[in-house]
């Protein structure tokens, strides 16, 4: 990764962490603060602009995805006693016509939708991660029979 590559990761890291108290968090909303520092007088071009922002979000998805839907081991050695410890601190936002893409709500604040939402995804993330594993083991029988 280049030096400019890392200072993005790094400005999309901290804005991230900035908000860590909010509500919701929106990678679209990291992006445009990111934007407000990076040309602070907007000069760039539509084009340009646009493509920034897009990178931006994208960069803010892997940062919120990382933080909030995979489990850090040291987090939890901390959450050991908690009656509900395999539970994250926040979870993608049922999405609407006006949230295009997710936005990651702390768990106290979820409506029942999202927490519908959530579990309906996981599970179905769980029947798909089971078909794969099933499929990889029948490829394996029909790999050594043959």
């Amino acid at each position: 990764m280049t030096a400019e590559e890392n200072a993005l990761v790094s400005l999309v890291a901290r804005l991230v962490d900035l908000r860590a108290a909010t509500i919701k968090i929106s990678p679209s909303w990291i992006a445009t603060e990111a934007m407000n520092e990076l040309d602070p007088g907007r000069h760039s071009i539509a084009l340009v602009y646009s493509g920034c922002h897009m990178h931006l979000r994208q960069l803010a998805r892997e940062q919120l995805r990382k933080k909030f839907e995979d489990r850090d081991t040291q987090e939890e050695g901390n959450k050991q006693y908690e009656m509900f410890s395999d539970l994250q601190d926040r979870y993608p936002s049922a999405r609407s016509q006006s949230e295009p893409e997710p936005t990651y709500v702390l768990r106290d604040y979820m409506t029942d939708l999202d927490v519908e939402y959530n579990a309906t995804r996981l599970e179905r993330e769980g029947v798909a991660k089971i078909k794969h594993a099933r499929t990889l083991r029948a490829w394996n029988r029909a790999r050594r029979a043959a």
